[in-house]
């Protein structure tokens, strides 16, 4: 079926997002069961590039944010940081700017099981200082100029007059090495301070436990970048097309094999978000070529 042609974006009769307050409940409940499963770190990464809106740094959360949003209304997973090795890249990164800066919020994930401290004599497990070591490396891979040249020209080729300010999160463990009546420790309130004053500068720090969706980021995708370009790895069921992802539609010729493993969604939604693209896509290559920007295009989305 041909919605674009059969169906206006504002046609009450078309196929429809799933509502994020439904999202949001199933979501809870699929994490905690993950959680629950005591699986390890690998299928932690894949459920969080399904599902973005988990993720610290979608919004203005971590650090000054960035207004303009995130790059290609997306996570990026496993980005490549020129210079470093495979297994030392962020697992997830948010792109976001402002009108003076560009902002990487770079985050490490670990098994979820790892503890931050060891009992009894309460010093940083072996785990946590090469987590905590992996912050330090890309904070001396960001301090040299030619890796900053990089990185804009890679991340944020439009905007390579801006300033770098990057963020690093790190998500590692459980809240319950934390709670009385749960912790190993004899005084876990202790521990928990402990563990927040080991924040340096541009540091933040979750468990796996403390991670919400955002609803801000219900319409964020996961990408990944290879050599021949962008890569759409995932969107949510909450997804709807704006003309405001002209990046995106430019970036990712079709969201097809993505959409294809989106839960909660039917084949006529998939459908009718894949004709959508085509549509926006067709649109922003126009509105390029006469020179208007994305802010230009207007409209709603759908």
């Amino acid at each position: 079926m041909t919605w674009v042609t059969l169906q206006a974006s504002d046609d009450p009769a078309r196929p429809r997002a799933v509502s994020w307050d439904d999202y949001r409940t199933w979501l809870m409940r699929e994490w905690a069961d993950l959680l629950a499963s005591g699986c390890a770190e690998a299928p932690v990464q894949r459920f969080l590039e399904a599902h973005p809106s988990l993720l610290p740094g979608a919004t203005d959360d971590v650090g000054p944010g960035g207004h303009h949003g995130a790059t290609l209304w997306s996570v990026i997973s496993q980005p490549e940081l020129q210079g470093l090795g495979r297994r030392r890249y962020p697992d997830f990164m948010w792109v976001r700017r402002d009108t003076a800066s560009v902002r990487p919020i770079c985050i490490e994930i670990e098994d979820p099981s790892k503890r931050w401290f060891n009992p009894g004599n309460q010093t940083p497990t072996a785990e946590l200082t090469e987590a905590l070591d992996q912050l330090i490396e890309w904070k001396v891979w960001f301090s040299k100029p030619e890796n900053q040249s990089i990185f804009l020209k890679t991340y944020a080729s439009d905007f390579t007059d801006r300033t770098l300010e990057p963020q690093y999160v790190l998500i590692y463990g459980r809240d319950a090495e934390f709670r009385p009546g749960t912790s190993l420790h004899t005084d876990p309130a202790y521990m928990r301070a402990k563990r927040n004053y080991m924040r340096r500068d541009n540091e933040h720090f979750y468990t796996f436990d403390s991670l919400k969706p955002i609803v801000e980021a219900k319409d964020y995708g996961t990408v990944s970048r290879s050599v021949q370009g962008w890569n759409l790895k995932a969107l949510p069921p909450t997804f709807t097309t704006h003309p405001m992802m002209s990046e995106l539609f430019k970036a990712v010729a079709s969201p097809e094999l993505a959409l294809a493993d989106v839960p909660l969604i039917d084949d006529d939604r998939r459908a009718y978000v894949a004709e959508r693209w085509e549509h926006w896509r067709i649109q922003v290559q126009r509105d390029r070529r006469d020179g208007l920007t994305a802010t230009a295009l207007g409209g709603e989305g759908e």
